[in-house]
Order: C-alpha cells, then structure tokens, then sequence
C-alpha cells in the first residue's frame, strides 16, 4: 500500500471513529458535557441542548460557568484549582444535586455525576447531567398527598381518640363489664392504628429529610424508665418482665426524649414479641467508649444470619410468611436507625439462631462543657459562635448546646454563606464541619488563616474523637408542638408557661373547623379554662378584635386559608397572647420556633393535652 493510501486510510478511519462517536454522545438520553481543566466546554451533546436550550456551538468553546447560576458559577473556578493543585476531591466521582441555569435564565435542578480522564495527553472532565424537574414535582406531589392523608385520617382519629379517652375516664359514669371490654378493644385498636399511620409518616420525613428534633440535655435512666413503663401494658398482653440495671444512672446525653423513647418503645415491644412467655427482657445502661449504650436483650429464637444485611431496611420481618405471628410494620428498625443517626449515635445487633438476640444503641456523651472548653469562652462576656454546618439537624443541635451555655450563635450551612456573615459581623469563635458541599471545612479553615483572621474554631467531624451533637431545634420560646390526635400532656405543659390573671379563669380561642375535634377538646378543658371555639379565620380574627384570650388553639387547614396566616397578625396586636399549633400537619421548625407549643394530633392524647394546657396557662 502506497504512503498516500495508508494516509487515506487512517484518515477514513479517523472519521468514521468521529461518526461513531458522535453518534454515541447524540443517542444518550441524558445530556453529557466534557470541559478541560480550565472549565473550557469541548463536547456538547444533543441531550444537553435540549435540557440546557443551547445549541452546542454556543456552549462549545465557552466556560462551563455560564450554565451555573451564582454563587456556583464563580465558585466553580477555585474549586477547580483547588482540585488540580491539591488533589483533593469533592464532587468528582459521587452524584449529587445541583442548580442549574438555561438559556432563558431560568434555573433548573439537576443529578450530576463528575469523572475525571486524560485524552490526547489533557485532562479532561466529563459530567453526565439528569433534568430531575419532573422527579422534584412527583415528590413535591407526594408530600403534598401525605399530607392530605395525614390530616383526613388523623382528624377523624383525633375525636374518636378523645372520645374513648373521656368514656375511659369515666365522665359518663359507671360502665357494664362488657360495654368496658368493647371499649378496651376499641381503644387498643385505635392506639394500633395511629402507630402504623405515625410509622408511615415517619419515615416519609426521614426521606424527605424533615424529621424535626428538640433536642435536650436529659439524664438516660430516666428516659429508659418512662420507656419501660409505656410498654408495661405490652409486656403483660405477652407474659414479659422487662428487667432494667444501669451502671451509672447520672448518665446524661443531649437528644430529643420523644424520638429516643421512641426508639426503646421500638425495642422492647420487639423484644417482647420474640420472647418465650414468662420470660424476661433485660435492659442496661453503661458507659461505653465515649457513649452511653443502651442495650435490650431477649431470650428468644434469635435471628437468621441470611437475614442480618435487611434488618433495617422497609418492611423487613423476620418471619415474612403469611402468618406474621409477631405482627408489625416492620417500620420500626428502620425508623430507629434513623434517629439514632441524626443524633450522631450508632445502632447494631448481636444474635445468635436459638440464643436470643441483644440490641445496643450507643448515643455521645459529649456534653456543653466539653465544648466551652474548646472555645475558651466566657458567655458572661456575650460572645457570638458562628456554626457552620451543612446538616439542618446537626446544626441546631450545635446551637441548642451553645444556647443553654449562653452563647449567642448563627448557622451557616455552606462556607459560601459563611464568608457573607463573616464579612457582616464579628463573631468569638466558629464550630466547623469538615464535610460541606463546595467546599471542605479544611480548605475554608486554611483561607481563614492566610487572610490572618485569628477566630477560635472548633472542628466538628465524623471522626469519633471530633464529633460534638449538642444543638437544638427550638428556640426558648417553644414549649411543644401538638399532633392529633390529641396529646394533652403536651398542650397542657405548653400552655402552663402563661401567666394570666390568677382571679379568672384563662379564655381559650380553639380555631378548629372539625365540629368533633370542637367538642372534644372542649370536654377536656372543662376543668382548666373556659374554650370559644370558631371553625374559619374570619371568625378568629373578628373574635381577637373583640376581647383578649389568654391562648389561642390554632388549625393549620381551615375553610379559608391556613391558620398559620393568624401567626404574625396575634404576635403584633396581641403580644401577651400565646399561640399553641394543634393540627394534623407536622410544621417546619422556622414555624414552630414562632408559637408556645405544637403538637400534632395523632400524637396527642387526652392526660397530655391537659397536662399541657395547665402548665401554659398557670
């Protein structure tokens, strides 16, 4: 073959490799883009003109920052020579969500994937780019579907709840047995319902990351305690003892006390279903390498090894057959793990086929003191801590600690933000997480040092050592937030923080547009304050323009509008009037940071509904 020939070849070879590949690039669904290690965009694919409205000639050639909205666009550049002079990776090689920005302006979210290759001697970058717009509208359609959900079953629950609550009490006197056994079985099967929907919710929030926590300095023991009690009605329908020993009963931690009994209750009816009967649960309490474990032991069957990986997943039973003798979700591990985890804490198992199985929790015992000693502050001094921290939960937790040192403290989730507060205002010390998207905590802490600012900074990681949970959900403000079914323990301590004229009786405005829910809580605050209740906004407003009310039971779904709409209206006409949220919908922490308390009614019961109201209103 000639030279010429040979060159013809390779050159027709060439091209039909560029066919090939182009043809591969435009039959991908999702869009792809290349750039090189200065952002310069070489491949556009048909997929990205059609998610991003650009035709490739137009991107092709340009920086890859025009299709990201700011901040991101600037910053991409320092984290791109971030990257190439250190090495270090944030992005590449993991999937993540981002904003992104069309032709037209308007932005978008995305799933992005980053991988790094050389070609022709150059480094080069490849992001594979999903539009997951619709993705976000399906959630968002869920959540509002659940929502809905929530508040159709719970409303009706909350009324029949109450209504059992106050026959059991005996408000229409003397009961024959069998009428008191058919209530007894109405009651329990009720209290099984509201679980399974609570579980299911639950865990919609857990994936939706809006779990709220109210976190609290408590000591353990008595937690475990009030567990075990809540179970002893459980623990005799099963012929179970639940035997407690702790090592050291001063044992405290900083957790939210509702989600960690939850978690024991969790535990225990477990452990009480897989015992033999006549058998004996033990639970103890120690120290442990740093945190304080709980652990529940059975005496039962044990679990299979086969099934150990998918025993915190969904809807995992042990026994999946159609006989389900235990019963259950099999939500609960799942859920428990979870909140473990948010409080920084691990969850694990020991068993054995035939020799019982034993659960240990394991939650940090680091404690406020701890980190004022790292920050070497006085709080007396009014100093002001700059938290920043990527995970909502774990920031406040931060905050709550720092709170009830006497600290002042601001959250910034991102080191984007942080540097925007950091140029506003001074602060005496910063908590850092290590892991933030963007940017690492390390590489912003070595900013902070070669720009010479000299604040004390406390890193928080993952690192056992390193990790510090205190913070808080709620500001001093918050007593509770009530769930229906009515909880009246909670919405009687909630209301118990108000001081009205100790001559009268407190005036309660309920704004409640269920006639049932009405009458119930108006049966169980006949003995604590005298209750108008109006069912639209219309009519609370017309009332709180008349006469002053002591609190005010507030509806978030109403006839005409949400009652969160009366928050900013009562907080400026009426300042010494509290606002407890009783509603079927769980609302957001910015929310409940707003009222005295808030409680949601499926998690509501009469006893705690009073108890509540009592403590708001003494």
């Amino acid at each position: 073959m000639s030279h010429d020939k040979l060159i013809d070849e390779l050159q027709n070879q060439i091209r039909n490799w560029e066919i090939r590949h182009h043809t591969l690039l435009n039959t991908l669904s999702d869009a792809l883009i290349t750039i090189d290690r200065q952002g310069i965009v070489k491949t556009f694919n048909q997929a990205a003109e059609l998610v991003f409205g650009y035709p490739a000639r137009e991107v092709v050639g340009q920086k890859i920052n025009m299709l990201m909205p700011e901040p991101h666009g600037t910053e991409h550049d320092k984290y791109m020579d971030r990257y190439i002079n250190t090495g270090r990776k944030h992005i590449i090689g993991t999937d993540r969500e981002v904003m992104a920005l069309r032709k037209d302006g308007s932005t978008f979210p995305i799933e992005l994937a980053v991988s790094e290759m050389w070609q022709d001697g150059e480094l080069q970058f490849t992001g594979l780019i999903k539009d997951i717009t619709e993705r976000k509208k399906i959630e968002r359609l869920k959540n509002e579907f659940i929502s809905t959900v929530s508040h159709e079953l719970r409303t009706p629950l909350t009324s029949i709840r109450g209504a059992l609550g106050l026959i059991n009490s005996g408000l229409c006197g003397p009961l024959p047995d069998k009428m008191d056994a058919l209530l007894t079985i109405a009651t329990n099967n009720t209290e099984r319902l509201l679980l399974l929907i609570n579980d299911i919710l639950d865990i919609e929030k857990i994936e939706s990351g809006h779990l709220r926590f109210d976190f609290k300095r408590v000591a353990l023991a008595d937690l475990i305690e009030k567990a075990i009690a809540d179970c002893s009605s459980y623990a005799a329908d099963h012929d179970i003892h639940f035997a407690f020993e702790a090592d050291d009963r001063l044992l405290q931690v900083t957790v939210d006390p509702d989600r960690i009994i939850q978690v024991i209750n969790n535990l225990l009816s477990n452990a009480a279903k897989f015992s033999p009967k006549n058998g004996t649960v033990n639970v103890t309490l120690r120290a442990f390498s740093g945190y304080a474990r709980i652990s529940v032991c059975d005496h039962g069957a044990g679990i299979p090894r086969h099934f150990l990986p998918r025993l915190f997943d969904k809807f995992s039973q042990v026994d999946g057959s159609d006989k389900r003798d235990a019963g259950g979700t099999g939500l609960g591990l799942s859920i428990s793990k979870a909140i473990v985890e948010k409080h920084q804490g691990k969850i694990s198992v020991e068993t054995a086929v035939g020799a019982g199985t034993t659960f240990h929790v394991d939650l940090p015992l680091h404690s406020i003191s701890e980190i004022k000693d790292q920050l070497k502050l006085d709080p007396a001094a009014n100093a002001t801590v700059l938290v920043i921290e990527d995970d909502p939960d774990v920031a406040h937790l931060i905050k709550r600690i720092l709170l009830d040192a006497g600290f002042n403290t601001e959250i910034a989730y991102d080191t984007i933000q942080a540097k925007q507060l950091l140029q506003k205002n001074h602060y005496h010390a910063i908590t850092l997480d290590i892991i933030l998207p963007g940017q690492s905590g390390l590489e912003f802490l070595q900013e902070l040092q070669l720009n010479g600012d000299e604040i004390p900074v406390v890193i928080i990681s993952v690192d056992d050592n390193k990790k510090y949970t205190d913070c808080g959900s709620f500001t001093q403000d918050v007593v509770d937030w009530l769930q229906k079914p009515i909880d009246s323990q909670k919405l009687i301590s909630a209301i118990n923080r108000i001081h009205p004229n100790p001559s009268q009786r407190p005036l309660v405005l309920q704004v409640e547009d269920e006639a049932d829910v009405r009458k119930i809580v108006e049966l169980i605050l006949t003995d604590v304050a005298d209750v108008v209740a109006v069912a639209t906004l219309r009519e609370a407003r017309q009332l709180l323009s008349q006469q002053h009310f002591s609190l005010v039971l507030l509806d978030v779904g109403l006839p005409d509008g949400s009652g969160l709409t009366l928050l900013p209206e009562i907080k400026q006409r009426h300042p010494g009037t509290e606002v407890v949220i009783f509603s079927a919908q769980d609302v957001g922490q910015d929310i409940a940071s707003q009222v005295s308390a808030a409680l949601v009614k499926s998690a509501t019961s009469n006893i705690k509904l009073i108890q509540t109201i009592k403590a708001a209103i003494k």
